[in-house]
């Protein structure tokens, strides 16, 4: 005899899942902090990726800020590049450098796509304080476009 709870669980793992494909310059640290605050408020159903245009290595400023808002990543993550995806698994798409834009128009031409003008977050002073207070405002910013992105895809499901 079959639990009816048993068959509401069969019946959500039947709908496929939605991918956004969030992407930058390094897949190190926009897109990284925009997959992570992604998943954590998905809809239901939708689920982010995240690469870049090249692969760069983890960023422990992106570990450390994100870490304050709650958000672990994993510092050894290895980034991934747009090859890494096949395109007809994806759903939306964002980018988050004037790189990954460019590059992305290219490869998915029929996919939804948005760009986001997020700046890196680097900054000339060699003080960590002076860094991180960098890397928290693009996170921040990062965090409000991920959240209208959010308000969107739910009122247009």
């Amino acid at each position: 005899m079959r639990n009816d709870s048993t068959e509401i669980r069969f019946k959500k793992m039947d709908i496929p899942v939605k991918h956004i494909l969030f992407s930058c310059t390094l897949n190190a640290i926009r897109s990284v902090m925009a997959e992570g605050f992604f998943n954590r408020i998905a809809p239901e159903g939708w689920h982010a990726r995240s690469c870049g245009v090249i692969a760069g290595p983890s960023d422990g400023f992106t570990f450390t800020v994100m870490e304050e808002a709650g958000i672990p990543i994993d510092l050894n993550r290895q980034s991934k590049l747009f090859t890494d995806y096949n395109a007809d698994d994806v759903d939306y798409a964002v980018s988050l450098s004037v790189e990954a834009q460019f590059h992305l128009a290219s490869w998915v031409m029929d996919i939804p796509h948005e760009h986001w003008k997020v700046k890196e977050p680097f900054s000339a002073d060699a003080n960590r304080e002076v860094q991180l207070s960098h890397y928290r405002l693009i996170r921040d910013e990062i965090r409000t476009h991920v959240g209208e992105l959010v308000s969107r895809i739910t009122n247009n499901t």
